[in-house]
């Protein structure tokens, strides 16, 4: 195991240190944590996340950048405000990583360390797509329970994570907890303007997040490209088909599919306004706080000292 990241764990029981045994990660009050095909295992096998470990199983690399392809570079510019020269050097946490296409991106821009962490079997996925970076590393665990200390990373970082998590709010304060002092906390959640847009879509989900992923699969590549079709060739339906039936629009049909699954198969799927994570960050005292261009996606920088001349306390505060 990657020995800088092994000497950041910590027991998500207890908080004490954690030793690699190889086939397991063991904490000095003896808790054990599975080492399993080289990623350690801090959460059980399976959870409410597990439609994204069917996802990007079945969609592995379609959104990783290759050759002239940007699309997840300037969409991580777009959702964070961070430059190469902002990671350059720094030791970086993405929370929820997925398949790894951020991560990937943070490891391009010459990150220090990356630690890519997923509740789900995705970080198999992105273990594999980041295989070629000496500095990333893949972690299975809860983002709610992550095996670190308190003030760990320079930039801690969530993309389209946090509102399919039981609570947004309390795992948005939970994370927040693992940025440094003068760090950055990056997140981009749903906006509740997908509400309206996208009614037909929630009453949909009622449905699918409860369906076998795998026929629900079957069912989104069977219906899919006759809905893009009509709406090609009959413009006028095409506002009333994407209120009524949702589905992407990305000029790539594989995309499309997996824009599709990512929308109608999550348990939880929250949405939120601006000026409640805007709210949030400032109770938990973060500074330069930015609304980006994107909706929502906020980002701020963690006080280097209080009023009191001490550490910056941002722990606790009520959850949704």
């Amino acid at each position: 195991m990657n020995q800088v990241v092994l000497g950041l764990l910590t027991c998500p029981v207890c908080g004490s240190a954690v030793t690699d045994l190889g086939e397991s990660l063991v904490c000095n009050q003896r808790h054990a944590f599975p080492v399993v095909r080289g990623i350690p295992r801090f959460t059980p096998t399976s959870s409410y996340a597990d439609s994204f470990g069917f996802q990007w199983k079945r969609f592995p690399t379609r959104q990783l950048d290759a050759g002239n392809r940007r699309d997840s570079e300037l969409t991580f510019i777009a959702k964070t405000g961070l430059s190469p020269d902002d990671v350059r050097g720094k030791l970086v946490l993405d929370a929820g990583c997925g398949m790894g296409r951020f991560s990937d991106v943070v490891a391009r821009w010459g990150a220090d360390q990356i630690v890519a962490v997923d509740l789900s079997q995705a970080v198999e996925v992105a273990a594999e797509n980041l295989s070629a970076y000496p500095a990333a590393t893949g972690l299975q665990a809860d983002l709610e329970s992550l095996p670190f200390a308190p003030k760990t990373f320079d930039i801690v970082f969530s993309i389209g994570v946090l509102h399919h998590t039981p609570s947004t709010e309390r795992a948005f304060r939970r994370l927040a907890t693992f940025v440094k002092p003068g760090g950055i906390y990056c997140v981009w959640v749903y906006s509740r303007h997908l509400r309206a847009t996208l009614a037909g879509g929630e009453i949909i989900r009622l449905f699918t997040r409860r369906m076998d992923r795998q026929k629900l699969l079957d069912l989104i590549q069977k219906t899919e490209p006759k809905l893009s079709s009509m709406k090609m060739r009959i413009p006028a339906l095409s506002r009333l088909i994407d209120l009524a039936i949702p589905t992407s629009n990305h000029p790539e049909i594989e995309w499309r599919q997996l824009d599709t699954l990512d929308w109608y198969s999550p348990r939880y799927q929250w949405k939120h306004s601006f000026s409640e994570l805007l709210e949030w960050y400032r109770s938990l005292g973060f500074e330069d706080i930015e609304r980006l261009n994107v909706r929502v996606a906020v980002r701020g920088r963690r006080p280097m000292r209080n009023l009191t001349g001490e550490d910056a306390d941002i722990s606790g505060g009520p959850v949704e």
